[in-house]
């Protein structure tokens, strides 16, 4: 199995524990090292998420860590409403606020987090986690992005399983 280290790896508040996921468990069945990921659900809203720590590309397997508290860097698309399937409404980004994984077309390309709790068809999207920080520095940067469209490098701390 290829291992690599992520982009984004902050660290971990909590133990890792990762499960073996068959790409065609992916909601993004073309997973990336380092990347946010959801499994796929029967009821929207309920998948469980977590982090890509490694892909076996041969065997079309992902490693995901889904420990609860893992933190890590990613981007937060500042969406927060959608209308007739296009975003809406936006807002400033700020600590503790809930970030969700997001699975409307209208995502940036590489974007998969969003601070929307329904898609762009009105569907729930799955409860990826919260902003967190880590560092004073990076407290004092919050809150981050407007009232206009953008997409914001966050510190994530990932709900994973079990909580």
């Amino acid at each position: 199995m290829t291992e690599a280290i992520l982009r984004g790896y902050e660290h971990s508040s909590g133990p890792v524990f990762t499960i073996a996921v068959p790409y065609a468990r992916l909601t993004d069945t073309t997973p990336t090292e380092g990347n946010p990921c959801e499994l796929t659900s029967l009821l929207p809203g309920t998948a469980l998420c977590g982090s890509i720590m490694s892909i076996d590309a041969g065997d079309s397997i992902a490693i995901v860590n889904v420990a609860p508290a893992f933190i890590g860097n990613w981007e937060v698309r500042n969406v927060l409403t959608y209308s007739g399937a296009v975003e809406n409404t936006w807002g400033a980004i700020n600590i503790g606020d809930l970030v969700y994984y997001d699975n409307s077309a209208t995502m940036p390309a590489g974007v998969y987090l969003s601070t929307s709790p329904l898609d762009n068809l009105g569907v729930a999207n799955t409860l990826f986690g919260s902003i967190e920080v880590i560092t004073s520095e990076a407290a004092a940067l919050y809150p981050l992005g407007g009232i206009t469209a953008s997409t914001q490098d966050c510190q994530v701390q990932q709900k994973g399983a079990g909580i």
